[in-house]
């Protein structure tokens, strides 16, 4: 019988008398070109494929995706496709956005699947975010969401705590990365309730938290970039794929001692008949939310964990910039944390009160968008749209953001930190345009059944965040040599996602708040 390489007329491919392992070598190349052309991605049948000019649609989604979806959405009426490094999607127009928000024939964790490689070690955590069982969301919804009135005072604590080890002191102007700051601040807040005061001035487990997330990102998107037979190799060998495996090893170290006393702090008080100690943070929720069921705590922690600090991030990030370039807002949302927080001191309820800066973020949210593409969804079953356009079973889907309609967002080029604070203002319409409010035109936190999660408790920390620098920090762009006023790097963009430059300065300077925020 002959062998396949005698189907590919191997004796012709290589020549002979060549070293037996360069003839496994180029045998393993000439079967790996064919494996990819065999392997690659096709089109879907029946939607138009986007691409821009003198660019393949692959590149065109990978490098130019904000443009490719803004061409697109001009071109075609209707639903339409874009080529991934994973294979094809489809992109509805925004009006489709509340048609399938809760439809029970879309997947939101099995849209994700392919795109994060969660069978490969490191990744465990994007894996475990992903799991059908909902422990993650679970955890966030039932325990973190309803435990705000109760992590306030530690919100408070580690900003102060974090400033100081951050900002400093000095009345002088100093330049700084916003980036960094930001980064370092959200991390600690986010950990501090995650893990308590301990583990979240750890300066391991504090890089970890910092660096997974984008670690993480950056060798998803080399690894879709390379043809499917070379990821397992691409893996192995980029620095990214050597840094999270290397993450999710040390956060086991740092984690698993902790998860190791509280179960057996647990154990000794049921063996002696008592009430197991209350916890307030995300280990004592995650093992009450398990009932039972095994949890892999580290990765599940990465998971909680990068979540939170990424997207937080890159909004609180976003919200200086905003100051900086609008300064006149920065004394408006001091006036209103001076009257609110003076008045009723820390408290979830004095938190909520703070309708101005409500205001202020999902306007910095709209007008500069983390993405142009949001509810992403796996088709479980044959689904037929309102228009008839028929979404097959097995194909990925996500709807177009729409965050400059004129007429949901009169005048939708201007900055307008109290656009939604009017909106409230109108009757009826007091809780239809809060930050953490989802629509079809604002799809900032997603929408349906699948809206982010933690977006209650990534809103209260950014506020507590932004009472302190505001109050204590004046902020402005590094001025131009010539003395004229700064201005900031662009964004940096992958696909349709938008992320604030890594290397962006800003000046700051210490204040005197007028009042007293921290916590005595």
């Amino acid at each position: 019988m002959p062998s396949f390489l005698d189907d590919l007329q191997y004796a012709s491919i290589i020549p002979n008398g060549l070293p037996l392992s360069l003839v496994g070598i180029v045998a393993t190349v000439v079967i790996g070109i064919i494996y990819s052309i065999l392997a690659k991605e096709r089109p879907l049948a029946g939607f138009p494929l986007a691409a821009i000019d003198g660019q393949s649609p692959k590149k065109s989604w990978i490098f130019h995706g904000p443009q490719t979806i803004t061409e697109a959405l001009a071109k075609y009426s209707g639903p339409f496709q874009v080529m991934t490094g994973t294979g094809p999607k489809i992109v509805l127009p925004n009006r489709f956005a509340d048609e399938i928000r809760s439809n029970p024939a879309l997947d939101f964790q099995k849209a994700f699947l392919k795109d994060f490689f969660t069978e490969y070690e490191g990744f465990s955590p994007h894996r475990q975010g992903l799991k059908g069982d909902n422990m993650i969301q679970e955890t966030v919804r039932v325990k973190l969401t309803q435990s705000l009135g109760l992590v306030t005072d530690d919100l408070v604590d580690e900003t102060a705590a974090s400033l100081r080890d951050i900002y400093g002191e000095s009345p002088e102007w100093t330049t700084a990365v916003l980036k960094d700051g930001v980064t370092d601040l959200v991390a600690r807040l986010a950990s501090r309730v995650f893990l308590g005061k301990d583990i979240c001035r750890n300066e391991r487990w504090l890089q970890i938290s910092k660096s997974y997330t984008v670690d993480s990102f950056i060798a998803a998107y080399i690894m879709r970039m390379a043809p499917a037979l070379l990821r397992p190799f691409v893996y192995w060998f980029v620095p990214q794929g050597r840094s999270i495996r290397r993450a999710v090893r040390d956060a086991r170290q740092i984690i698993e001692p902790e998860v190791r006393k509280r179960i057996a702090a647990v154990d000794e008080a049921r063996a002696a008949g008592l009430k197991p100690p209350k916890t307030a943070d995300s280990l004592g929720w995650m093992y009450e939310v398990a009932r039972g069921r095994r949890i892999d705590y580290p990765a599940s922690q990465l998971s909680l964990t990068m979540a939170a600090i990424h997207t937080t991030t890159e909004t609180t990030s976003q919200a200086m910039l905003d100051i900086c370039e609008h300064p006149e807002v920065a004394q408006q949302l001091r006036e209103e944390i001076i009257q609110v927080i003076g008045e009723h001191g820390w408290s979830k309820n004095s938190v909520h009160k703070l309708k101005l800066l409500d205001s202020f973020l999902k306007e910095s949210s709209r007008v500069h968008p983390l993405n142009l593409s949001s509810m992403n969804r796996y088709v479980e079953r044959e689904v037929v749209l309102s228009d008839g356009t028929v979404l097959p079973k097995g194909s990925r889907i996500m709807v177009a953001t729409n965050f400059e309609d004129p007429v949901a967002f009169p005048s939708p080029g201007e900055f307008d930190a109290a656009r939604f604070l009017r909106r409230r203002q109108e009757p009826g319409q007091e809780n239809a345009w809060q930050f953490v409010t989802t629509t079809p035109e604002h799809l900032h936190f997603g929408h349906g059944e699948h809206a982010c999660p933690g977006r209650f408790f990534a809103a209260h920390l950014d506020k507590v965040a932004l009472c302190h620098l505001l109050l204590k920090y004046d902020w402005r762009f590094v001025p131009a040599a010539n003395g004229a006023a700064g201005a900031f790097p662009a964004p940096d963009h992958f696909e349709t996602g938008f992320s604030g430059n890594r290397t962006g300065q800003v000046q700051f300077r210490r204040r005197q708040a007028e009042i007293e925020l921290d916590l005595e």
